[in-house]
């Protein structure tokens, strides 16, 4: 005769995800905001502990994390559990260079980015927000590497995270090609955007201004990317500079073809 009955045990309550139900869209793509409440979000992150046996011992420490933080991991992991049918699905769970998970190596720097480096959360939440699977997980592997507790960096990667958006545009736009190289092409970007030669206060003035005066023009104007972002001028002055370029480009006419948009806008200086 049994002296104790058994104790039942609580069912793991199912997480309360967001980023993927039915057919996912390819390339650069806009999710809805997170409105999940922490009781959600704390819900989420004890379902991938118990699922993911290295995430474990981080529960405690993710649910301490502010919500948006918390969130963005609980993302993290459904990023990682979820499995694209295509050539290009990427497994978190593989060895990384550091002897660790992708998916370890991701959270672990989150934790800390959450506490000393904010910025870096709110590039990767971007990322997670305005990419394909297939983007947010290469991107999250590539940053492994220490670019999230780079503080050095923190302001390139709060504004990098401002236009991501458009990188996504810029880097993603066509069809699918089985293979990676859409991946490198916004790899190379955040490479090129969060570097320390480059001007924070360039990096949304790129897009914002540069290169939405371009997309609005006929003549086929070629932007030198690396000289803009590493240009000393104050972005109001540029601004100044791109509302006399129309009539300038109108003057050059058939000259237009060796025309160098970023020396006249940081310069004011190129006129033929």
């Amino acid at each position: 005769m049994a002296l104790f009955s058994k104790i039942a045990e609580s069912p793991i309550k199912e997480p309360v995800r967001r980023l993927f139900s039915g057919f996912e869209q390819m390339g650069a793509i806009t999710r809805k905001p997170d409105t999940r409440t922490r009781e959600e979000i704390i819900q989420t992150i004890d379902y991938y502990a118990e699922k993911i046996p290295e995430i474990k011992q981080f529960a405690s420490e993710i649910k301490q994390l502010n919500t948006k933080h918390m969130g963005i991991i609980a993302d993290t992991l459904e990023l990682s559990t979820y499995r694209a049918m295509l050539p290009t699905n990427i497994d978190m769970s593989q060895i990384s260079k550091r002897g660790i998970s992708y998916r370890q190596a991701v959270v672990e720097d989150m934790i800390e980015a959450s506490k000393t480096n904010p910025q870096a959360m709110e590039l990767a939440d971007a990322i997670i927000n305005n990419t394909d699977s297939t983007t947010s997980k290469y991107v999250l592997e590539a940053m492994t590497g220490g670019i999230m507790k780079n503080k050095e960096l923190a302001n390139h990667m709060q504004e990098t995270a401002k236009i991501v958006p458009n990188i996504a545009k810029e880097a993603l736009d066509g069809p699918y090609l089985m293979d990676y190289h859409q991946q490198e092409n916004f790899v190379n970007w955040l490479n090129v955007l969060i570097h320390p030669q480059t001007k924070p206060d360039k990096i949304t003035s790129l897009f914002k201004d540069v290169v939405a005066f371009c997309e609005k023009q006929q003549e086929n104007l070629v932007v030198e990317v690396n000289k803009f972002l590493e240009s000393n001028t104050p972005k109001e002055k540029i601004q100044e500079n791109l509302k006399v370029l129309p009539d300038v480009l109108k003057m050059l006419g058939d000259k237009v073809k060796d025309f160098d948009i970023v020396e006249f806008v940081t310069k004011n200086t190129n006129l033929y």
